[in-house]
């Protein structure tokens, strides 16, 4: 059942874009704000104890309500799961975002192109686009390595592991994880301990999924070279500094990149620029395909449900 929710939720994501505007994750941080604001006049309820309110208290939801479904009809329930993984891949596909980028540029129009690539890597920083095109060309790349894992595997690989629950985790702790880092500087001291804590949730979940996606990375483009490059990560670097990017990601941005062999080609012109991305978007696109091929193969083996 796992597989076929899974095809259903990619189905709907590429042939319903108007489901974009129902997928707003913007609640989130407001109610991560209202239980800090709650909470503030008590410490021993801040960091760890906090987050575990934020994040329980919509799992129980989310949990109470699969349950009470399957109890009264298992195809409803069914349909509830596939709601919920629908829910966590958006609110937008950064990589359909990245094609419609793409149309845009090459079409001369400019002002929407710059619109688009400023939502896309918004996900990863939020600093002024550069000027030049080497840049941005680097910038919206990793973007699109990383969400691929953050926005799609990642979540995949927890709704096989625990359900609807596992996907609004997993997305949950993303989002989290990405107003922690928007916040940076700007964070008060108090919030220390919490953010230390978002850190390591996201650490913990995302530890075997970005493994995996490395590997469909390395596996769908050149392997040679992913895997001289995994030899060179240095795996073990504290993952908990706030200044640094999640190790998670520089295991993505490594691998992905020496898939695409990328530093075989440090001089691309601005003719090929656009052609790195699609190259890009080729091998996100096949780690996909790889996943759910794998798991076809473990449900037609009744080793996955």
């Amino acid at each position: 059942m796992s597989l076929l929710a899974i095809l259903i939720s990619l189905l709907l994501e590429k042939l319903l874009p108007p489901l974009h505007g129902l997928r707003s994750l913007a609640w989130v941080e407001s109610y991560h704000q209202w239980v800090h604001t709650r909470l503030a006049g008590h410490k021993k309820w801040q960091g760890i104890p906090s987050l575990l309110i934020i994040i329980l208290l919509p799992l129980a939801g989310v949990a109470a309500t699969q349950y009470l479904l399957n109890e009264l009809l298992g195809i409803l329930g069914f349909i509830f799961s596939i709601i919920v993984l629908t829910y966590s891949l958006g609110p937008k596909d950064k990589r359909q975002l990245a094609y419609e980028y793409l149309n845009a540029e090459e079409s001369g129009d400019n002002d929407n192109a710059e619109s688009m690539l400023q939502d896309i890597v918004s996900c990863t920083t939020s600093s002024p686009l550069p000027e030049d095109k080497t840049s941005r060309t680097r910038a919206l790349i990793e973007c699109i390595l990383i969400q691929t894992h953050e926005q799609l595997l990642a979540i995949l690989f927890w709704f096989v592991i625990l359900g609807p629950m596992g996907a609004a985790l997993y997305r949950l702790t993303v989002e989290l994880h990405q107003a922690e880092q928007r916040a940076g500087e700007t964070a008060k001291a108090g919030d220390a301990g919490f953010r230390a804590a978002v850190i390591r949730l996201h650490y913990l979940l995302a530890w075997i999924p970005s493994r995996l996606t490395a590997l469909s990375y390395a596996v769908m483009g050149s392997f040679v070279h992913a895997l001289h490059a995994w030899q060179n990560t240095p795996l073990e670097e504290a993952d908990t500094n706030d200044d640094t990017t999640p190790q998670s990601h520089r295991l993505l941005l490594r691998i992905g990149q020496a898939s695409l062999q990328f530093g075989n080609h440090p001089s691309r012109d601005d003719s090929q620029h656009n052609d790195a991305i699609r190259e890009t978007l080729g091998l996100c696109g096949r780690s996909l395909v790889a996943w759910v091929t794998v798991l076809a193969l473990m449900t037609l083996a009744g080793w996955a449900s």
